[in-house]
């Protein structure tokens, strides 16, 4: 695993912007974490011939912890950013957090979010993996992609 350096895209008119200003989809600039394209604008996730639409909550959240360029991102962060400081119950963060997990499981060696108890969340990009030591995909990215190549041919991608 890496952290985002300093180059980062999250870095938005010349300031990094801070995980809890508010998240408004359609200002975000595209970003990629390892292999994986995400453009928040369009609520898409795409990669290895695959594209997934997020649901507005989770892609706010992705965005959130993006911003944050590895470092961990408080709960009450990312209710500010994503819900407007609303009051919340644990389902609310907990079911986006899921989704993202089931994101990076979709597109192997792009990123992964980690808990950390009663603090809040981190999201750590993965680092390529070395030549000789590529693993096989695990079976929903080989499935996307293998779809994806056959809509290509029958030409309705």
């Amino acid at each position: 695993m890496r952290r985002f350096s300093d180059e980062s895209p999250m870095i938005h008119g010349g300031a990094a912007r801070r995980p809890s200003e508010a998240v408004r989809l359609a200002h975000e600039a595209d970003f990629r974490l390892g292999q994986l394209l995400v453009r928040p604008s369009l609520r898409e996730a795409s990669g290895a011939g695959c594209r997934v639409i997020l649901e507005p909550r989770v892609m706010q959240v992705l965005v959130a912890l993006a911003r944050a360029k590895g470092s961990v991102v408080a709960r009450d962060e990312l209710v500010d950013a994503c819900w407007g400081g609303r009051v919340v119950g644990e389902d609310a963060i907990s079911r986006p957090i899921g989704r993202l997990r089931r994101l990076a499981r979709t597109f192997p060696g792009s990123f992964e979010i980690e808990t950390v108890a009663r603090v809040g969340y981190r999201l750590s990009e993965v680092g390529a993996t070395p030549l000789g030591a590529e693993r096989e995909p695990d079976r929903p990215a080989r499935f996307h992609a293998a779809l994806a190549a056959l809509l290509r041919r029958l030409g309705l991608h």
